[in-house]
């Protein structure tokens, strides 16, 4: 009888946090995702793990940060899984994954934070021109040397340099309102260690 109604209590906090929480978790997975149904299945997954897990439910603290250690963690995975089907996938979609996942690489949990550097990442970065992109992202988000896409794009060494020093100071300028701890307190550190991580 105990036991019932420990389990009743418990089962009656969970489902106050799955009302109050899913949304929210479900909008950061889908900005990150941006596909509906890999989304909701990463959020469902989420509170499956939390119901199972060893958290206090009552800690509405402790709730939110297991749900998104799990919604980040599963969004890496998929992100990962979608970078190598880059070859398959548009070059869009393949930016767009590889900026998420470096930014849930990088940052902590400032979730509004994730959104508004993704956005804004992504337009920089897609508003360089063609060339200037392609050195970048190739630089940044497959891994390769200078020399290597410096072949691969029948390109000088010294022209691939260029571009990434062109790309780089494009995201600073873009990312500088981000860095003026007067308008965005606690928040510069952050950022920098963002921009750091491109470098």
């Amino acid at each position: 009888m105990v036991f019932s109604q420990a389990r009743m209590m418990r089962k009656k906090a969970f489902e106050t946090m799955y009302n109050r929480h899913f949304h929210a978790f479900y909008v950061v997975a889908f900005h990150f995702l941006h596909r509906q149904d890999d989304a909701q299945q990463v959020v469902q997954e989420a509170f499956i793990k939390l119901w199972e897990g060893d958290v206090n439910l009552e800690s509405e603290a402790e709730v939110k940060n297991y749900l998104f250690i799990v919604v980040r963690n599963r969004c890496l995975n998929l992100l990962r899984d979608r970078k190598k089907k880059s070859a398959l996938i548009a070059e869009p979609d393949h930016l767009l994954a590889s900026i998420n996942y470096r930014l849930l690489s990088e940052t902590g949990e400032d979730l509004m934070l994730f959104r508004e550097l993704s956005e804004k990442i992504q337009t920089s970065i897609s508003n360089l021109p063609p060339q200037c992109r392609e050195v970048f992202s190739l630089s940044r988000f497959e891994d390769l040397t200078n020399k290597e896409i410096a072949d691969k794009l029948a390109i000088s060494v010294k022209a691939v340099e260029a571009n990434i020093t062109r790309a780089l100071r494009k995201l600073r300028e873009d990312l500088a309102p981000y860095l003026d701890g007067e308008k965005i307190s606690g928040k510069s550190l952050l950022v920098r260690s963002v921009l750091l991580s491109f470098m």
